[in-house]
């Protein structure tokens, strides 16, 4: 389904009869300095990454199961921006945000969020390999394990949100120490 279509989310959810866990990740943004990105491209990651979770969430939550959970995607950015992109980290701290209001608001059902640092995989997939190569090795240099994550390792610490029945309202970095410095 497309999250920035709410017909589809509506049509998605509408044939469910449950939903137990709720994790969406999908997105699509342009990211940047303030001076070098149009309105649109500067919007985007708010109108795929925010609005496109907030509205799952929305048309999700009446089959939502109470003992179930949300996790939303945000990222290490919205607490330690790497370089100018203000729209950018301003989107993942507003997620933060978001977590913590739907963990009030849908309770007894838990909400919380995911906020990884930088991961080899697929969204750096079709990156120009100078590009991925100069970003990973600033990473390694600003994180306490000097390595990046894994996509395996970012699925665990949902999983982890999933099944701990006591957490709500808050934001796990699995980020390898890189909101640390």
């Amino acid at each position: 389904m497309d999250t920035t279509d709410r017909s589809s989310l509506a049509s998605f959810f509408a044939e469910l009869d449950r939903v137990d866990h709720l994790f969406t990740s999908a997105a699509s943004y342009r990211v940047g300095p303030m001076r070098e990105l149009s309105d649109e491209d500067a919007e985007s990651p708010f109108v795929s990454k925010f609005w496109g979770q907030y509205h799952a969430v929305r048309s999700a939550a009446s089959k939502l199961a109470e003992d179930g959970s949300v996790v939303l995607m945000a990222g290490a950015a919205g607490a330690r921006p790497p370089a100018a992109a203000p729209a950018y980290a301003a989107c993942n701290a507003a997620i933060e945000g978001l977590g913590r209001g739907l963990a009030v608001e849908l309770a007894p059902v838990r909400v919380n969020v995911v906020s990884p640092g930088t991961v080899d995989g697929n969204l750096w997939a079709h990156r120009p390999q100078e590009d991925r190569e100069a970003a990973f090795a600033q990473y390694r240099r600003d994180t306490v394990l000097g390595r990046l994550g894994t996509e395996d390792e970012i699925a665990q610490a949902v999983l982890f949100l999933f099944t701990n029945g006591f957490t709500t309202g808050s934001t796990l970095y699995p980020d390898g120490g890189y909101t640390l410095r």
